[in-house]
């Protein structure tokens, strides 16, 4: 017994003792200071410094309000959006700048994994969003989850009922739930530290592009090029029909709808990669080209590619898979810009 707990002594106890040692250190350094959802996913001690940086600008008050499916019925308002974690940015969303130039705005979300087009056009179907209700319907996806989105679209089966087919990708918020002293995640902590299944992959960049400690460096979520470098073929092919069955849709209930792709973190800045050794990623081009001269297609990329080279930092948050407040107010006059005739004509 003594010689089994001698061995014991020099093999299974001190594992342990540095697995409690890692989720102490989880819990007391890590967890607290893990700001962005790339570092909470990932476990990385950003601080909370660059956020207060950024929400020095921030716009002073949320004008916009956000509501689920089955409370639509009891609201107006002049624009709807429905989207992915980009149309949740809250204060510094996309939503706020268009609400403070005197629009009446209204968020529609239930959850993270929903499909937007699916929600669209269900809400559309059952009449729930009309001409009566707003004038103006914004339906936002990221590029990331574009092509799992058009590929999972059934205009035949609810959005509710879709919610329980998997849609392929996960959405960075969803994938840290775990209790900060977990065995789990203190294996995920070692095993991220030493380059095994990382989720998040990191670049040096040629400039630099960001407020922060590493101002040159880029933090990107894997499935950002894991997830699709393009479009083509019969993902191509159903993009159009998607697209034309939304805008059918919407005409028969009497308002604009509008399709906005939200470029992610990896493709705006892949550019601008020290010998880039990922894949080039093509969505936003591919999608031009197989629509072009769309104007009720919003590009995000388009719009956000000037300010990048003209070597504006923090376009896209640091520690983030989102885009900041910069981005949104950006975005945001896009949209005005094609809008405003529309919810300007009573």
């Amino acid at each position: 017994m003594k010689k089994f707990l001698f061995k014991l002594s020099f093999t299974v106890f001190p594992v342990m003792l540095f697995i409690i040692g890692c989720m102490i250190y989880l819990s007391v350094y890590v967890n607290p200071n893990a700001s962005g959802d790339l570092g909470r996913l990932g476990m990385i001690p950003f601080g909370h410094e660059y956020n207060r940086f950024l929400e020095q600008n921030y716009l002073k008050e949320t004008l916009f309000e956000t509501v689920k499916q089955e409370n639509l019925r009891e609201v107006q308002t002049e624009v709807l959006t429905i989207g992915d974690s980009f149309s949740q940015q809250g204060i510094c969303g996309y939503q706020n700048y268009i609400a403070h130039k005197n629009i009446k705005v209204i968020n529609c979300f239930d959850n993270v994994t929903d499909n937007p087009l699916q929600i669209a056009y269900d809400l559309l179907e059952r009449d729930i969003v009309n001409h009566k209700l707003t004038k103006v319907l914004t339906v936002e996806c990221g590029e990331r989850t574009i092509e799992s989105r058009i590929k999972s679209f059934n205009p035949n089966i609810s959005s509710k009922e879709q919610q329980q087919q998997p849609v392929g990708v996960n959405e960075p918020e969803t994938a840290n739930n775990s209790n900060d002293w977990s065995v789990s995640r203190a294996r995920d902590f070692i095993l991220y530290r030493i380059g095994i299944d990382n989720p998040i992959y990191k670049a040096k960049l040629r400039h630099d592009f960001f407020t922060s400690n590493e101002p040159n460096v880029l933090y990107f979520y894997n499935k950002d090029i894991e997830y699709g470098h393009c479009l083509k073929g019969s993902t191509a092919t159903k993009l159009t029909e998607v697209y034309k069955t939304l805008q059918d849709k919407a005409w028969e209930r009497g308002i604009k709808l509008f399709l906005m792709v939200a470029v992610d973190k990896y493709d705006l800045y892949q550019d601008y990669i020290v010998n880039n050794q990922y894949p080039q990623k093509t969505i936003n081009e591919d999608i031009e080209k197989i629509m072009p001269d769309t104007p009720e297609l919003i590009l995000t990329k388009k719009y956000l590619v000037p300010l990048v080279k003209n070597g504006e930092k923090d376009v896209f948050m640091f520690n983030d898979t989102h885009w900041s407040y910069k981005a949104s107010e950006i975005v945001a006059n896009e949209i005005y810009r094609r809008i405003k005739d529309d919810v300007n004509n009573e």
